[in-house]
């Protein structure tokens, strides 16, 4: 690290887009967005509960791990996998792991609308991978911070969507500071998102 890189990390600005991107790194959304459409698919929150957990295991703590050992093992560059051409493996990890996911809830006979948000997530997953293949990085901090919010809208109140104004911007700010991404993709990330869950809403299964 020159001295110039190493005196841009340590300023504040740079201190706090980074503070940002880790703590509201896309596992965060993700793992919300499974408890909150178990404890809402569930007839009892505490079942409910447990199962989005389990559902978070598949979807945000196994990725992760991956992911982190694979920044260990200098296979990722780092952990939000800031290098498009090394995207593909990461996406692929993750889709695998959420099929997983998927399977097990549908054996162990949990609540029908998770199965249908980790499905929605696979086909989310499918659609960045599409477009980063195209050549567009799109942020998957705004996807899944916008996707959250859009779960939280159509299963607990539209008075969630105010919260999006202010999350998003701030999220923007931290990944363009860092320079990981351009103002396209960041808002080409925080469309997706919104309209992969509003989309999905569409086949959410009778009763969830």
């Amino acid at each position: 690290m020159t001295s110039s890189t190493a005196a841009a990390a340590r300023d504040p600005p740079t201190r706090a887009a980074r503070i940002i991107t880790e703590v509201l790194t896309p596992v965060v959304p993700v793992l919300l967005i499974c408890v909150l459409c178990g404890v809402h698919g569930a007839p009892r929150p505490w079942a409910g509960l447990g199962w989005g957990l389990l559902a978070g295991v598949f979807c945000a703590v196994i990725p992760f791990a991956v992911i982190e050992a694979g920044v260990r093992r200098r296979g990722f560059s780092d952990r939000q996998v800031s290098r498009r051409e090394e995207r593909r493996g990461a996406y692929a990890i993750g889709i695998g792991s959420v099929l997983c996911g998927a399977a097990a809830l549908v054996l162990l006979g949990a609540p029908a609308l998770l199965t249908w948000a980790l499905a929605t997530m696979v086909v989310g997953l499918l659609v960045c991978a599409a477009v980063t293949a195209a050549g567009i990085k799109a942020s998957l901090h705004m996807f899944c911070a916008t996707a959250l919010g859009v779960f939280a809208a159509l299963l607990v109140s539209p008075w969630w969507l105010l919260v999006l104004p202010v999350l998003l911007p701030v999220i923007a700010w931290s990944r363009l500071h860092l320079r990981q991404h351009t103002r396209a993709e960041v808002v080409l990330g925080a469309v997706l998102g919104a309209a992969v869950t509003v989309l999905g809403w569409l086949f959410v299964p009778a009763g969830g």
